[in-house]
């Protein structure tokens, strides 16, 4: 057998024993791969690569292409390495006690004397809702994670060893390193990248891939962790476990900025959720009938349930044969007609796919009747010597995934840019005759108009009012929410998600919208009824700055305020993390979050309204990123009330949802964190906290203004420094990175993703860090700072967060793209200004925390970083000498192998880094 591919040693990095153990099987194994499919001197080049930082590159465009796909693959087989041996220290924990576990949470509350009755009622106020968006962060192909999933597989099959595998041949020895060398072989024979860029239906339907693969089974587990803990700890109570824990999504609902959501793919998305739940739902069903074969010869069934199967059998017209079949088999018949109910559900699907929507004679009439049906058997089963059955196995969690799904699978969630409702209330008005000029009026007569339209039940236009295209966009949406509610599920939508709110009257005309098109009723006296929420979205930091008085000045509407009350008294605001950071940068734009937070909270408080954060966190720590449970046990004082969403994005959403226990452990860590912020006692903090991070944080965003905006040359550093012209060319979404509209030339028409994604890419990674050093040295009083850093939770996860993004910045790779700069004179200033800004942030990150290295608390975080940067430098290498020779080529060589290599090196360092946007 031929050699390792790059001879990989973690353990002289200080990698735990099994993960080096791993890393080599797997570097084995793709090295025998590579040989055979590429020669054995294509892997002694790439050897050499690592490990001569001055060796020679390839000149041939195909053999570079070849060589970032090689490291591409070791960084993906060192990922999911990783991912298994945070499996594997985390199953060791369990006899410990694992901390951040959901019985980790339960017995602190015991030992903080809470009682059943009010750990109880604080679960009751409970509700965190994970959100999967499709924003273009996810380098990856479905075909390649699968075969990706294969290795990881294979590796922990071969580790449980063979003693007791009771699904393979007695000799099986050997096996498991065949199956990872046949998997290499097709993950190597398949392209990495598309050809083409996803559609919005791929998107959706790799969302639902996750659902499927991961999160149905997944979440039933931690109902049953929470239900183990309770009985645990407070073992004198009977627990009914509620809801805590619903999933929604913006696949296929969020259009801003992105005309390929149109309202028919919204429509063709729902659908597709119903049709993904109700095969779920059948296919356990079908699991349920093969286990629930009770005779009622041995052990009865309840009088209740014989007399609602009677019905059923009856109502359902199950056949003479199957009755005679399960005679006495009475769960078994009683499946039989809820199959029934559900495959007629299935079948009027189809029919609304083509257009023709009848409800079904038999369906369930909606998912609490299925759960109804499934909580009847549980009670005959307690009631006959079946309280195992009730407890454990297949009926309880499907009864679990039914409440938490329903028939709707996750809520969809509708998101538009501001202006566009602007456009679209102009022309309702205008038709109407009420204004010819609403976008000329001021902020306040926009809304007392706003408010005067939405008392009026009248409509503003008839039904067949026609208007342009973009109009007829955003109007149609609202035809569609109302759509689904009547024919699908009310839980089909909820939310309306408004971009870029910057006033009152932003909400207000979502609400007027909603009114025209019959999801928002005017009551007699007035007041309004609505069947949907309207959450603003604040994103820049200006508008996080206004957003408490705003929402105060809303609440102050009576109309809004009976909008609020028939939605439960709950008002959701939204907060972005993206383009706070890269309107504000790092520390200023957490600074301004964290305000934003306790402005928001202190202004519900004050008006009576309960305050739902929903936070649009990205993958990177420019972005919102880290640990999420730490992030909500560092949120304000007073701004925590129970509930919480946030958004699950791109390569994220892979990482923690591609294997079953890692997705465990994220979401009993967030269980963790949210029991634990619910029941404890808020403390405010020390106002001298706040008044040096206003100093800090406003420093630190003066220092980041005038490199990324008032530097007029900092367009052309960046565009030249970075590879985000060719980010622009990647397939890995339906979104475009610049605005519909714009082209490739300023700030303003860049997004957040792509604007991370390429900082990444060269090993700046500055969007983590710069303008943190200037606001720290530049603050006088250091004992403060450094009391900050002990007492002050918030700011300490801001502090360690930093610490991960400047370790993950080298330098050195970094020059090599600012020497790429033309004039060099503009590299050479602008590298300087960046490396000065890191040598602050770092002098004043290790002042704080009294340690002699980064990430010093984090040793195994540190260790995994430097273990790869041998690994990374060929990719970014590679990306640099392709990008200086892009620029030479012919239009029409462009395309074709040299393209292929610049997107494989973005992929490989995507991987290498385990981060895009």
């Amino acid at each position: 057998m031929s050699g390792p591919f790059l001879g990989l040693n973690a353990r002289q990095y200080g990698l735990s024993e099994s993960l080096s153990r791993d890393i080599e099987i797997l570097d084995a194994a793709l090295g025998a791969v590579l040989e055979d499919q590429e020669g054995p001197e294509f892997v002694a080049q790439a050897r050499q690569l690592v490990a001569d930082p001055s060796a020679p590159l390839p000149e041939a465009p195909e053999r570079i292409l070849r060589l970032a796909r090689a490291y591409t693959v070791v960084f993906q087989l060192i990922n999911v390495a990783e991912q298994k041996e945070i499996v594997r220290i985390n199953r060791v924990r369990r006899a410990e006690g694992r901390n951040e576990s959901i019985s980790e949470a339960i017995g602190w509350l015991k030992q903080q004397g809470k009682t059943a009755e009010e750990v109880e009622t604080l679960l009751q106020e409970i509700w965190i809702c994970p959100t999967l968006t499709a924003h273009p962060t996810e380098a990856r192909r479905r075909a390649v994670l699968d075969k990706i999933l294969r290795v990881a597989l294979e590796l922990a099959e071969e580790d449980a060893g063979e003693g007791c595998n009771l699904k393979d041949p007695l000799d099986a020895t050997g096996r498991h390193t065949d199956r990872i060398r046949l998997a290499l072989t097709q993950l190597w024979q398949t392209d990495e990248m598309r050809t083409t860029s996803l559609t919005v239906r791929e998107e959706v339907r790799n969302a639902l891939y996750f659902f499927e693969r991961t999160i149905f089974e997944v979440v039933p587990w931690l109902y049953d962790d929470l239900a183990r803990a309770l009985r645990k700890h407070y073992p004198e109570k009977d627990w009914t476990i509620p809801n805590l824990i619903a999933y929604r999504s913006w696949v296929g609902g969020d259009r801003d900025g992105n005309p390929k959501v149109t309202p028919e793919v919204t429509w063709q998305t729902l659908l597709d959720h119903r049709q993904a739940i109700l095969e779920n739902h059948i296919n356990a069903l079908d699991r349920l009938r093969m286990q629930l074969t009770n005779s009622s010869r041995l052990v009865p069934v309840s009088e209740r349930f014989e007399q609602v199967l009677a019905a059923d059998i009856q109502e359902t017209k199950v056949s003479t044969w199957i009755q005679e079949r399960y005679a006495q088999e009475r769960y078994v018949l009683k499946i039989h007609t809820m199959l029934a109910r559900l495959r007629s559900m299935h079948t009027d699907l189809e029919e609304l796919r083509k257009g023709h929507p009848h409800e079904s004679l038999i369906g369930y009439s909606s998912a609490e009747a299925f759960a109804d049906d499934l909580r009847l058997m549980m009670e005959s089963f307690r009631e006959n010597q079946g309280e195992l059955a009730a407890e454990f196995g297949e009926l309880p969690l499907l009864l679990r995934r039914v409440e938490v799904y329903g028939f709707h699978l996750a809520t969809l969630d509708i998101r538009q840019h501001s202006e566009e409702h602007e456009r679209a209330v102009s022309a309702l008005l205008a038709a109407a005759g009420v204004t010819p000029a609403y976008s000329e009026l001021s902020e306040a007569d926009r809304v007392a108009l706003l408010t005067q339209e939405l008392a009026n039940p009248r409509p503003l236009v008839p039904a067949d009012f026609t208007t342009d295209d973009r109009v007829r966009n955003v109007l149609d949406v609202f035809d569609v929410i109302k759509r689904a509610k009547r024919l699908l599920s009310k839980d089909s939508i909820q939310a309306y998600v408004i971009s870029m709110t910057h006033g009152i009257s932003d909400i207000l005309e979502v609400l007027l919208l909603a009114k025209e098109a019959g999801l928002v009723h005017v009551q007699p006296d007035g007041s309004l009824r609505s069947e949907i929420d309207s959450v603003p979205l604040f994103e820049t930091v200006g508008d996080l700055e206004r957003g408490g008085a705003l929402m105060a000045e809303l609440y102050a509407q009576p109309i809004y305020r009976s909008h609020l009350s028939s939605r439960g008294g709950c008002q959701e605001v939204m907060l972005g993390y993206s383009d706070s950071s890269k309107d504000g940068g790092y520390l200023a734009a957490n600074w301004a979050l964290y305000s934003a937070q306790s402005e928001l909270a202190k202004a519900s408080s004050e008006a009576g309204i309960k305050l739902r954060l929903f936070h649009g966190r990205g993958g990177t720590v420019g972005r919102g990123g880290g640990r999420a449970n730490r992030a909500i046990l560092s949120q304000p004082p007073g701004s925590f009330q129970g509930q919480v969403r946030f958004t699950e994005q791109g390569e994220v959403i892979s990482f923690r949802y591609a294997l079953r226990p890692i997705a465990h452990r994220h979401l009993e860590q967030i269980v963790n964190a949210v029991i634990i912020a619910s029941a404890r006692d808020a403390v405010s903090d020390p106002p001298e906290f706040h008044e040096a991070m206003r100093t800090i944080s406003a420093d630190a965003r003066d220092a980041y203004r005038k490199m990324v905006y008032d530097d007029s040359d900092f367009w052309s550093f960046y565009s030249q420094a970075t590879p985000i012209e060719f980010i622009s060319l990647l397939t890995i979404a339906s979104r475009p990175v610049f605005r519909p509209g714009k082209m490739l030339g300023g700030m303003s028409q860049l997004r957040a993703i792509p604007w991370n994604f390429a900082w990444v890419q060269s090993r700046h990674v500055l969007v983590g860090w710069y303008g943190m050093g200037t606001g720290l040295q530049g603050y006088a009083n250091k004992p403060l700072l450094a009391d900050m850093h002990s007492r002050w939770p918030f700011f300490r996860t801001v502090m360690d967060n930093a610490q991960l993004e400047l370790v993950r910045a080298h330098l050195p790779t970094s020059r090599m793209y600012s020497a790429r700069v033309q004039p060099v004179a503009l590299g050479t200033r602008m590298q300087g200004d960046i490396e000065a800004e890191y040598g602050r942030s770092v002098e004043s990150i290790l002042e704080l925390s009294g340690s002699q290295e980064l990430l010093d608390s984090a040793k195994t975080v540190r260790a995994t970083v430097e273990f790869r940067n041998p690994m990374v430098l060929p990719l970014n290498r590679m990306q640099v000498a392709l990008m200086d020779r892009w620029a030479d080529l012919p239009e029409d060589e462009q395309d074709g192998v040299w393209r292929e290599a610049v997107l494989q090196t973005i992929a490989g360092l995507a991987a290498a880094m385990q981060s895009t946007g």
